[in-house]
């Protein structure tokens, strides 16, 4: 008996039991389903968090920033047989402006460079309309930097900045609630910051340019809110300082991100006279780590809870096939009789097992797709609001589900296969 012959009469013998064969493979879809439907959702974490760091600059983006307690500048303790070292305040100098062309002029593999400040609390005014705000104070680039561009008018120039021009550039929210759709280019603005505990600040800005709108989700949250300044009109007449927030350098390709870093910490070691250890230095593969760490953890756990139901099932195979054994043991006795040898007998339940676990697999992978993105709609609606949690299908992971079924069909179909071939042909006509 040859191959097609076999699934023949296996795909014949289970249609003689349909129901009893559709229970059987109802487990193997459920399994199955759960398993691309968890990997998918663990995918689409990483492609998720992908998504969002393309929005906010790209991979290549690495962000410096000076926090106020460092734990490398502290002291050294010993406890337990253990050296710890303390968090203490930073005694490092403040990032500043010209350390952004130092890193832009003498770093290798960086080919953009921008200087960032920002302030929460502030408000903007224009013809009795007010909203909430943040300033955002930014050297020539902040476009570049954020992939967040102009969908009207344009950004301030490199002789703005020199100059600390009154400008500024607007998020979309400020453009449709402020603004009401109204062509805010030319513009003038007033923007305002009052606090108990601090001064009152006013300034009176000129609208030059509308940003894409971003949405209010994931990292771009708030951002439609903003508008963005030069860094000098910032420096000069709200915070009278030198010193900035941040660094935002951009590297010439992923590959280059590690050197890039090593770079900037070595140049800012050497201008501030410290090992430039005291500065965080932040990086979108980091991020991407992460993401990745937790979609393997989330797809370990679901996978695991999928295995066990497909183990289930499993057992549900074995179970059919060795009622068929018995059902058709004379049967059996009778092929043998006429010249079946051994390995057809295994062959045929081996497949009849196959056949079991190959159609569950395919329903089941279909299944998957959908489980998928259920789920995803469930989480970006039940569990993280706006996220958008895609679902990542892939056709590997497909083709895993399948071989992860005809493994469970063969393991599990092998007992009763064998038990059947090994029935002698006196044995099996003699049987009740």
């Amino acid at each position: 008996m040859n191959f097609i012959e076999c699934i023949v009469l296996g795909i014949s013998s289970l249609r003689r039991h349909l129901l009893r064969s559709s229970m059987t493979i109802l487990g193997i879809v459920v399994g199955v389903g759960a398993v691309v439907s968890m990997v998918s959702i663990g995918d689409g974490s990483r492609a998720l968090v992908l998504g969002e760091i393309e929005r906010t600059g790209g991979l290549s983006i690495i962000e410096i920033y000076r926090n106020e307690w460092d734990r490398v500048s502290g002291t050294l303790s010993r406890r337990a047989g253990r050296t710890l070292r303390r968090w203490r305040r930073n005694r490092a100098e403040h990032l500043e402006t010209d350390d952004v062309y130092e890193i832009l002029e003498k770093a290798k593999g960086v080919v953009h460079a921008i200087a960032e400040d920002d302030n929460s609390g502030w408000s903007v005014y224009y013809q009795g309309v007010s909203k909430a705000s943040k300033i955002i104070a930014s050297t020539v680039g902040y476009d570049r930097s954020h992939n967040w561009y102009p969908v009207m008018g344009r950004y301030f120039t490199e002789e703005e900045v020199e100059k600390a021009s009154t400008v500024a550039v607007i998020g979309y929210n400020i453009y449709d609630e402020v603004f009401k759709g109204e062509d805010p280019i030319g513009k003038e603005m007033k923007a305002t910051r009052a606090t108990s505990w601090g001064p009152r600040y006013d300034v009176r800005l000129t609208v030059i340019g509308v940003l894409e709108e971003k949405g209010n989700a994931m990292d771009t949250e708030g951002w439609d809110d903003r508008f963005v300044i030069p860094l000098t009109t910032f420096q000069q007449r709200i915070t009278g300082r030198k010193e900035i927030e941040r660094i935002r350098v951009e590297a010439e390709s992923l590959d280059m991100v590690e050197v890039a870093k090593v770079e900037a910490k070595r140049i800012l070691g050497r201008i501030h006279r410290n090992s430039g250890e005291e500065y965080q230095y932040w990086t979108a593969q980091e991020e991407l780590a992460i993401a990745e760490k937790i979609g393997r953890t989330m797809k370990a756990l679901m996978g695991g809870i999928a295995g066990i139901a497909l183990f289930v099932a499993g057992i549900g195979i074995m179970n059919i096939m060795l009622v068929s054994v018995t059902e058709r043991t004379k049967e059996i006795g009778l092929r043998k009789a006429i010249g079946a040898k051994r390995r057809d007998i295994l062959m045929q339940f081996l497949v009849e097992a196959s056949v079991l676990s190959v159609t569950g697999g395919i329903l089941g992978a279909i299944l998957g797709i959908f489980m998928g993105k259920g789920s995803a709609f469930l989480i970006t609606k039940f569990v993280w609001e706006g996220s958008n949690w895609p679902s990542v299908i892939s056709f590997g992971t497909m083709l895993i589900a399948l071989a992860v079924s005809v493994a469970v069909g063969v393991f599990f179909g092998l007992y009763p296969a064998n038990k059947a071939a090994k029935l002698t042909p006196v044995e099996a006509l003699r049987s009740e």
